[in-house]
């Protein structure tokens, strides 16, 4: 076979070969094989062709021959090939328009089904557009159904309310006609209701011990019931014998009471109700030595204790000296702040030597003896033996001292550190009693009842968050501008006074318009006129300030709603279960209050999400419930705008001159009338005649009025603004330019960058540690020309913004465009610098609390944020006061939830307990559990039980570890964690946890102690809850037993609290306004000690009653008539605790001193005559008590006639007391005239016969008279039977029987 190799080649073949052989020889076209088609036929002889030349052409080499058969046989097999081919073409053809067939079918049905799929999916689409139609319109049934239960439940108690009116006027109208027919006259019937408050001897003030207590009949052990005009001492105790105080008082005028003494807490000064106190130190420069000293030793001490009830301290010192010459206009101004600072103060402090300063006279003067019923004062003077010549100035001071007789004066010593010393001590009694603190240790129960008060029934009353919103409201009440506002009081009291269920009253305006001015004065007047309404109100203040947390105010309202329940719930932490269950304690509570309750919310546009926590103002409010809220005219919801309205509007030509007036006038200056004329022409604007524009103009007329060219330039410039904020700006402007020098430049655009970056305020002392060589003497002259032009006011112990407009202002001035020194963020990250310090074990407070989170979240660190929120220092102080709402939201912040939240605080407090004895020992294991227990506690508000159970085992683990097993600490682990399985429904666990607190305390404080009964009462609400009511009614009945030896009413422990935080002040205030002995100061004692028996703690009341006898013994002689008063409350404080020995002499005492001023039938010497008579017969010195119970027979003679039931329940006693001497004869005929007269009033079938003929079957009994005893206890017993047909009924004397035989004639007749 040939190949192209072989082939000649000629020149153009070298695309072949040669030019394509690459370096190496490789052919890079590889040449086809051509194959012969034929094979050549025989060779011819050489003689017949001859020999072929070389060199012959191709085409002659490979010629064939055609017609050979071998190429037949070829075409035969091309043309079956090819037939074969042609066939399979065709079939292919076939089989491809079968497939196209095919396919086009399936494309046909594809197109189908694409056309029913959209078919399905259209329908689809509207079904669920009519499911979401259906669902909107049932969520609109379900809506219109729930407001027409509501409407028709506050219709359905409407109703009710006065059906029950109309038929306690009808029973009120039968006792009348029942008594008239008796015989009483009209002025009976108005005095009868008051028969026992003149019989105790109240009519003398201060008398607060139940004086008539009527005794036991022999073997009486049931209290009868009686018609209500019957009511009094005499009656209805003639059975059962009541011992203790307020036992005649009922437990609903207790609660109308102590709620009425909240309702006046904004009259007290301000100072006492700030979260800071304040020391103002008056001093020359020759006792600065004592001031260091208090300064240094003795401050952080102080300071300690003010932050352990949750208060902080500053201290106030103005040094000056008097080498320095000062303007007239620098005196004016050292005048101004001193006095401003003084006001602040709550204690004020004078340290005196020889000499004073130029200032001296003025501070005492102004801090002392012009309001000396505001604050503590303290006077130390050191005795120096100088002579000089001031010395007749200090001579007046202390002569003005001593005259006053009003202060606490230190003196005789030498020694600098002697006198910081004394005047340490005594400024510690003072701050103790200024925080409400005992002076006592308190018992380890009483420990615990402070560390966890939810535990005892009640809510937790954070007087904090009320104190704040009673000195916003205070703020506004004090201002003078009240002009025009007459028509929106009618307008208000129109809307409290319409009857039926109404929505809230809209108040708008625009800024500066004076709502919550408004507001502020209808409030104290509301107070003033209709004292038993309950009023609750809150006041927002910047958005970001706590006060604009809707939660918090919830909770706070919902507290304070509370605390007009008898026996209230713990109060939860949980934000949806408090957004959710305020309307119902609203509802609840209103229908209580006498007078209804009406609910001011200022500024509600400020509330972050409001159309969620405030969804409820949308629904049908309670018929007794009225609610009053503002907002401003550009923020109001549009579904707001549907309430009925009121419009603050802008004042009028006339009112911006009064107002000008009025305000210069209270600040003792003037205005003259070409300046008046040009703020009346400039005034003519909406936002010009606001009143808060007004009043700033009118207050920096005041500030300038004494240097009138200075007044001209600036006001000419105030007059160019258009409003509040302009305004705020030029006056900023104009007090830098005035105040500061060049040593002090700087200074004031420093305080207000860190006021305006921060959340709520500054502190003096945070402003100290920012901003260096700053002093008191400069921060005092800026704070006071900042507050007298409404700029800047001290709130809750901070420096903060008097009005938003002035954030707004303070922001552009110190952060606008033109300032590029220093930024918000800068501010803000220099803040958070400064507070991180803090987060130290024991030096966490409310304030870094109150800041530093909030600050970091602006800053948009997260993982900081996350840090700051896992300091469980940090996680206690805002559980504690409630924000529990605030915490959650700072996790949703940094990607958590409610489930991240337990595993990552189990695992911080795991790693803190890992460090417990570090920090100066402060994380001891005592404090440690006490963090598992705050974590288990939260983690439970939350409903996250199976969370919350590992934190509150642990607690109880570390307890029982570091504590003996039987501490009653232990039994407060053991009762969380019961209630924690009780709330999960697992009531056997929680059942045997309960017992074992129970047996902790009945071992630890034995069996007569309130906290065994709270566990008691506790155990029995857990037996109700399984509906074992055989298991539960013993357990109530052994806790209501121990209550009532406790002898506490029926009132909220925080009422009590907050009651006595006040009274304690009060009282302090008193002794060092009237000296530590006076009339007053003994009266308020002995008050004080009836609300610390109150609240069982009888050691502390004994103390008060024994000091307050002494007092009135010391300063109005021991023969005056109040010492009566004195004697006879320590006397029953014996008598109650059953030391009959120690009472006896006192009653006696007692008695003859009223005897010398008064008859011996008066109310009060009755009173002190019945409780002597009783005392006597317990002792069994019936010869004493004899005659006393008989004169107690001839006064009430005198008192209510002879036929009076009165009469015959003094007659039953001294019968009692015959018998029990066995005079039976002598008591015979004293049975038999009381039953008459028992007849005569209720008829021959009332209980209170029955109960005195049982008594004399008992004496018959003991005569040995069987038959007559026999059948006097047998129509006793009758009567007794149908005691429930006879109860409510009075029968007339014509009822009786015709004939004149007493009772016991006719059954023994019979």
């Amino acid at each position: 076979m040939g190949v192209g190799g072989s082939f000649l080649r000629g020149q153009d073949d070298d695309d072949i070969l040669g030019t394509d052989l690459d370096g190496n020889g490789v052919i890079k076209r590889i040449p086809i094989e051509i194959k012969p088609r034929g094979k050549l036929g025989p060779l011819r002889s050489v003689t017949s062709f001859g020999k072929k030349s070389k060199g012959g052409s191709l085409r002659s080499a490979l010629s064939i021959d055609l017609e050979n058969p071998e190429v037949d046989r070829i075409k035969k097999d091309f043309d079956m090939y090819k037939l074969n081919k042609d066939n399979e073409i065709m079939a292919m053809q076939k089989k491809e328009q079968k497939l196209e067939m095919e396919n086009k079918r399936m494309r046909a049905e594809l197109l189908a089904l694409q056309n029913t799929c959209t078919k399905l999916r259209n329908e689809k689409e509207s079904c669920l557009d009519a499911e979401m139609q259906a669902l909107a319109r049932a969520s609109a049934f379900e809506s219109d159904r729930d407001k027409v239960q509501r409407q028709f439940k506050i219709f359905r108690e409407t109703k009710e309310n006065e059906i029950q009116n109309l038929l306690r006027a009808k029973r009120e109208l039968e006792s009348r006609l029942t008594k008239l027919s008796h015989g009483f006259t009209p002025e009976d019937l108005d005095t009868a209701s008051r028969s026992e408050e003149t019989s105790i001897g109240n009519s003398n003030p201060g008398d607060w011990w139940t004086a008539l207590e009527s005794e036991p009949s022999l073997g009486s052990t049931v209290q009868l019931h009686q018609p209500a005009f019957l009511r009094g001492p005499e009656f209805a105790n003639s059975v059962m014998e009541l011992e203790g105080p307020f036992t005649n008082v009922n437990k609903d005028d207790w609660s109308t009471a102590l709620a009425n003494l909240t309702q006046v807490i904004p009259a007290i000064p301000d100072h006492s109700i700030s979260s800071v106190c304040r020391l103002y130190i008056s001093a020359p420069n020759n006792m600065h030595t004592e001031v260091e000293l208090l300064a240094k030793e003795y401050a952080p001490s102080l300071k300690s204790l003010c932050e352990s009830e949750g208060r902080g301290l500053v201290i106030v010192h103005l040094p000056y000296d008097d080498s320095d010459n000062l303007s007239p206009l620098m005196v004016e101004r050292q005048i101004k702040m001193r006095k401003k600072q003084i006001e602040l103060a709550s204690v004020f402090l004078v340290l005196l030597g020889d000499t004073t300063n130029r200032f001296t006279s003025f501070e005492v003067k102004h801090g002392h003896l012009e309001s000396t019923e505001i604050r503590p004062t303290v006077y130390c003077f050191r005795e120096t033996g100088n002579k000089r010549t001031s010395l007749g100035e200090v001579k007046e001071i202390k002569t003005k001292i001593k005259e006053s007789r009003n202060v606490k004066v230190i003196s005789g010593y030498s020694s600098p550190s002697k006198g910081a010393e004394m005047v340490y001590t005594e400024l510690v009694k003072i701050f103790k009693m200024e925080l409400g603190v005992s002076l006592r240790e308190k018992t380890e129960a009483e420990e615990l009842t402070t560390d966890v008060p939810e535990l005892f029934e009640g809510v937790v009353w954070d007087v904090h968050y009320d104190y704040e919103q009673m000195e916003a409201l205070g703020y506004a009440v004090h201002s003078s501008c009240e002009l025009g506002f007459e028509r929106y009081y009618e307008r208000l009291n129109a809307h409290v006074s319409a009857a039926g269920p109404l929505p809230p009253l809209l108040v708008t305006g625009g800024s500066g318009s004076g709502r919550s001015l408004l507001l502020s004065k209808w409030i104290q007047l509301q107070q003033e006129k209709c004292p038993g309404t309950l009023v609750l109100f809150h006041f927002v203040g910047s958005p970001s300030s706590i006060s604009a947390d809707p939660i918090i105010m919830i909770r706070r309202l919902t507290s304070q709603l509370m605390q007009h329940v008898t026996t209230p719930p713990a109060l939860t932490g949980d934000p949806g279960r408090l957004v959710e269950e305020f309307p119902r304690w609203l509802e609840k509570v209103s229908a209580k209050s006498p007078g209804g309750t009406i609910l001011i919310l200022d500024s509600i546009d400020r509330f972050p999400q409001v159309d969620v926590h405030l969804k409820w103002l949308l629904d049908p409010l309670p018929v007794d419930a009225r609610v009053i809220v503002s907002c401003h005219e550009d923020t109001c919801l549009q579904t707001w705008r549907s309430w009925p309205t009121l419009c603050v509007e802008s004042l009028t030509n006339k009112n911006v001159k009064e107002l000008v007036r009025a305000e210069v006038a209270t600040l003792d200056a003037f205005v003259s009338p070409e300046f008046e004329s040009k703020i009346l022409t400039h005034c003519r604007t909406p936002s010009t005649c606001c009143p808060l524009y007004v009043m700033v103009l009118a207050r920096h007329i005041a500030s300038f009025c004494q240097h009138e060219d200075k007044l001209r330039g600036s006001l000419d410039s105030l007059l160019t603004t258009v409003d509040c904020e302009d305004l705020y700006l030029v006056i900023i402007d104009i007090l830098r330019a005035e105040y500061e020098t060049d040593d002090t430049r700087g200074y004031m655009r420093q305080i207000l960058c860190y006021l305006c970056a921060s959340r709520c305020g500054m502190r003096e002392e945070e402003l100290f540690r920012l901003i260096p060589n700053l002093t008191w003497n400069l921060l005092a002259q800026f704070y006071e020309a900042f507050s007298s032009h409404l700029l800047i006011k001290y709130h809750s112990g901070l420096l903060t913004f008097a009005h938003e407009q002035v954030r707004q202002a303070v922001f552009d001035y110190c952060f606008g465009k033109d300032n590029v020194d220093v930024s918000f963020e800068a501010t803000q990250q220099e803040l958070v610098e400064y507070f991180t310090n803090f987060l130290h074990p024991g030096k966490v407070t409310c304030r870094v609390c109150d800041e530093l989170p909030w600050l970091i979240k602006l800053t948009g660190d997260k993982e900081m944020l996350k840090s700051c929120i896992l300091d469980l220092c940090v996680f206690q102080r805002l559980y504690a006061k409630g924000r529990c709402s605030e915490l959650i939201s700072y996790w949703q912040i940094v990607g958590g939830d409610k489930n991240s939240m337990p595993d990552a605080y189990f695992t911080a407090t795991k790693k803190l307990e890992e460090t417990s004895g570090h920090f100066d020992g402060l994380l001891t294991p005592a404090r440690i559990a006490d963090m598992y227990e705050t974590l288990g506690r939260f983690l439970k508000d939350m409903g996250l039980l199976k969370q919350a159970l590992p934190a509150l085992q642990r607690a109880l683990e570390v307890r029982e570890t570091a504590l003996d097993p039987d501490h009653p600490v232990v039994a407060r682990s053991l009762h969380q964690l019961a209630g924690l399985h009780a709330q999960w429904g697992k009531f056997c666990t929680a059942q045997a946890y309960y017992q074992q607190a129970l047996e902790i305390y009945e071992n630890a404080y034995g069996s007569d102690h309130y906290l065994l009964a709270k566990e008691l009462d506790a155990l029995a609400l857990l037996y109700q809850k399984q509906e074992k009511h055989e298991q539960a009614e013993p357990l109530k009945k052994q806790a209501m037993s121990i209550k009532k030896k406790a002898r506490t009413p029926r009132v909220n422990s925080g009422q009590l609290r907050g009651i006595d935080l006040l009274r304690r002040r009060t009282l302090h205030l008193e002794e060092l306004a009237m000296g530590s002995d006076s009339p007053e100061q003994a009266r308020t004692l002995n008050e004080l000690g009836v609300l610390y028996y109150l609240q069982s703690n009888v050691d502390t009341a004994e103390t008060f009653f024994k000091k307050s006898l002494e007092m009135r013994e010391a300063t109005l002689g021991p023969d005056h008539a109040d010492l009566a008063q004195s004697l006879n409350n320590l006397a029953a404080f014996y008598n109650d605790r059953k030391q009959f020995d120690k009472a006896e002499p006192l009653y006696e005492r007692a008695l003859q001193i009223r005897l010398k001023y008064l008859s011996g039938d008066s109310p009060a010497c009755a009173g002190i005559i019945k409780n002597l008579a009783m005392l006597y017969k317990k002792q069994g010195k019936f010869e004493k008590a004899e005659p006393l119970y008989k004169q107690a027979v001839d006064i009430r003679e005198k008192s209510f006639g002879p036929h009076h039931p009165s009469v015959a329940t003094a007659l039953v006693n001294l019968a009692v007391l015959y018998s029990q001497q066995n005079k039976f004869s002598e008591a015979e005929p004293l049975y038999e005239r009381a039953l008459k007269i028992y007849e005569e009033s209720f008829g021959p079938s009332h209980p209170t016969v029955a109960e005195t003929l049982r008594n004399l079957a008992v004496m018959k009994y003991e005569m040995k008279d069987f038959e007559t005893a026999a059948k006097l206890y047998k129509k006793a017993t009758e009567m007794k039977e149908s005691e429930t047909n006879y109860a409510g009924k009075v029968l007339s004397r014509r009822s009786s029987s015709g004939d004149t035989n007493s009772t016991i004639k006719n059954i023994l007749h019979n």
